[in-house]
């Protein structure tokens, strides 16, 4: 059940997370993990990995250590007593800025155990490395605690401005999420194509439900899509300037079109939609607009991968999209702040 609390019940004289600089800092870093990572692949794919110390991981790894920095500092700085506080003794802790500094953590520990994990078993060829795979979940824990504690922000302080931080988290999660398709989107799949029409299918859906249902704005689900674009448009610009820089290569990953599926999770979601139908129209539209670029990319889209890779998709797409309803019921609701 939805949880609704009103504002005067949460409202506390200190100073909130923006007032001493943790949230930007933390959307920050969000924003430039993504980057450093779609840089790290495209120097790998080109120039190979040479060393540990390359400026893409040099570039992820700085960001990173300020986002864990400015987390602990914000546990630490944030004392107020609301609702969304957790309790440890006398000490109390910011939930959201928790998921942060528990994501950085995860990140952190990443990197010297896939250099390990390399110096072992060699370079790996995939993004899904189990050490990869880590980083990508700290990453993520990382972005979608930002999420909540922008959200939060508002319950607590009603100010607007964390209506729009929260846009741009949800963007840079959808990001994210859209990241363990990267071997595709530069064309180096080192698994079987279907994967890549089962993951693309499903993976937006958490996402947009989320942030369609949160109603941070009445298109919160298009403004997300429509801010996930300018970001992966803004990295095209990033690789394009390293490249003439000689500090990448020529590879650049295709932008999965997302904007359609925004537009209908919104329409979908004001309507109440059953939610099963929600995630299996999300994942439809997510696959057929997505046509045009697999073919523009020459990916083998062949019949046996689509037979396998459509109807799991779909499947994974309803899933998630529970998931993030799930998510969504168990933060406080906009319309009782």
């Amino acid at each position: 059940m939805r949880l609704e609390l009103g504002h005067q019940q949460l409202k506390s004289q200190t100073k909130d997370l923006w007032q001493i600089g943790v949230l930007p800092i933390l959307a920050l870093g969000s924003l430039a993990g993504l980057l450093g990572v779609y840089w790290d692949i495209a120097w790998h794919i080109d120039i190979g990995r040479d060393s540990f110390f390359t400026l893409p991981h040099n570039f992820i790894y700085g960001f990173m250590t300020i986002v864990l920095g400015m987390s602990l500092y914000g546990l630490i700085r944030d004392q107020r007593d609301t609702f969304f506080h957790l309790k440890v003794g006398k000490i109390k802790l910011h939930s959201g800025v928790l998921l942060v500094a528990v994501g950085a953590m995860l990140v952190l520990f990443f990197a010297p155990a896939d250099d390990l994990w390399h110096r072992l078993f060699g370079p790996d060829i995939t993004l899904w490395g189990p050490m990869h795979l880590v980083g990508l979940l700290g990453f993520t824990t990382a972005t979608f605690g930002g999420l909540v504690s922008s959200w939060l922000e508002y319950s607590i302080t009603a100010s607007r401005k964390f209506l729009w931080t929260t846009l741009l988290f949800a963007a840079i999660l959808l990001g994210w999420s859209m990241l363990f398709l990267a071997e595709y989107e530069y064309n180096v799949p080192a698994f079987p194509i279907f994967w890549h029409i089962l993951l693309l299918t499903a993976l937006p859906t958490f996402t947009l439900i989320l942030i369609s249902k949160l109603e941070a704005v009445k298109y919160a689900a298009t403004v997300t899509t429509i801010l996930f674009t300018l970001i992966r448009l803004g990295l095209a610009g990033w690789l394009t300037v390293t490249k003439g820089q000689n500090l990448a290569g020529d590879s650049q990953p295709v932008i999965p079109f997302l904007v359609l599926a925004g537009l209908l999770t919104d329409f979908l979601v004001q309507r109440n939609t059953p939610l099963w139908l929600t995630g299996l129209c999300i994942g439809t539209i997510t696959f057929l607009s997505n046509i045009p670029l697999a073919l523009w990319q020459n990916l083998s889209w062949h019949t046996q991968a689509l037979q396998v890779g459509i109807p799991f998709g779909l499947l994974l797409s309803m899933l998630l999209g529970y998931l993030g309803n799930t998510v969504a019921e168990a933060l406080p609701a906009r319309k009782t702040l």
